[in-house]
């Protein structure tokens, strides 16, 4: 069952992954925040991959928990566990850090969209002040290397080889030891 379903997501996700590579900056200013760090990787953002990609496992899947309760009783538990979690993923709430309708960023006391506002930029790193002292003691140090090198890439690149160097990292890896 987890093979399957891995590989069914890989797929999904490559094909998902492709389109958003394609995308204007008009639209990729939608999907990353002002602080650079990725809003489309973002397991609370209501349109980026990992919700669509757990909305369109859930649609895939219907019915095999019944198969399951038939031809696998005891996978009907660990599906059940699995259905639970894609579930939470395909509920997320979150509208982007630059929608008026987000759900408050998760970096408490952040107030960068307002800042980069303020400046008439898009991103910090497109900032004359960038990197400015506003941001000491904002982040934890990992967030802070995000986001110090993403806005640095940003400054040398552009956000369109930003997006298209990053749009695939996995959003939480830093945090992974």
């Amino acid at each position: 069952m987890g093979k399957y379903l891995l590989e069914k997501k890989q797929s999904i996700n490559r094909d998902l992954v492709e389109e958003y590579k394609k995308m204007k900056k008009s639209e990729i200013i939608k999907k990353v925040a002002p602080c650079s760090l990725m809003c489309h990787t973002c397991s609370a953002y209501n349109d980026g991959i990992i919700c669509v990609s757990a909305k369109t496992l859930l649609k895939y899947l219907e019915g095999i928990k019944e198969f399951y309760e038939v031809h696998m009783p005891n996978a009907v538990e660990s599906y059940n566990n699995f259905e639970g979690v894609l579930s939470i993923y395909a509920g997320a709430s979150c509208s982007g850090c630059r929608s008026t309708e987000h759900n408050g960023c998760s970096i408490e006391g952040c107030f960068l969209l307002e800042c980069t506002k303020n400046h008439g930029v898009d991103f910090c790193g497109e900032c004359y002040e960038f990197p400015c002292k506003k941001t000491q003691g904002l982040f934890e140090e990992i967030v802070y290397r995000q986001w110090l090198e993403g806005n640095q890439q940003i400054r040398e690149y552009g956000i369109e080889a930003f997006w298209k160097n990053n749009s695939e990292h996995p959003h939480y890896k830093p945090y992974k030891k």
